[in-house]
């Protein structure tokens, strides 16, 4: 019975494989100056590597997805600070067993 050889992409699992790629597929990422909250945007780090604001990289797109997706997780956290759509009922969750009472948003 013949077999099928099935081609098996080489899955890059370091900086330096990535950098090794070709720079066709390699993508611009900027970071921005401010985050939400009009303070200056904070260092974004990755092993060595360090992604400072305001400046414009180009990077392979697994890297660039890292960097976008904390660029994306840290203006959503900023975000929340000024959401006060906490549900009552989570509060409530929360201080069960705590030492002191929760405050309420009603």
């Amino acid at each position: 019975m013949p077999t099928i050889a099935k081609e098996v992409e080489k899955r890059l699992t370091t900086i330096p494989e990535l950098y090794a790629t070709s720079r066709e597929s390699w993508q611009y990422v900027t970071i921005p100056e401010e985050d939400p909250l009009g303070k200056g945007f904070p260092t974004i780090h990755l092993n060595k590597e360090a992604f400072e604001a305001g400046q414009t990289y180009q990077v392979p797109p697994q890297i660039a997805k890292y960097v976008t997706d904390r660029i994306k997780i840290f203006n959503r956290s900023c975000v929340r600070l000024l959401q006060p759509d906490m549900a009552q009922d989570g509060i409530d969750r929360t201080a069960d067993g705590a030492s002191a009472p929760m405050p309420t948003l009603t």
